[in-house]
């Protein structure tokens, strides 16, 4: 639960980050450059994080035979 948690948070705040820098880069200083970092953030984050914990998570199955 806590490394689903914190990936989720990581991944999110990483692509949100770099999509708002992206923005204002190129120029774009309104608040809805922020607003699509968020949304861009949440809807690429949380699949890339849950795929990244399956990869990680211990397979419990070997642990156990």
């Amino acid at each position: 639960m806590h490394l689903r948690m914190f990936l989720i948070h990581i991944w999110v705040a990483s692509i949100a980050g770099a999509v708002v820098i992206a923005g204002l880069a190129m120029g774009y200083f309104t608040v809805a450059t922020f607003i699509w970092g968020a949304v861009i953030g949440l809807a690429l984050g949380v699949p890339a994080a849950l795929l990244n914990w399956v990869y990680l998570r211990p397979n419990r199955s070997k642990e156990i035979g």
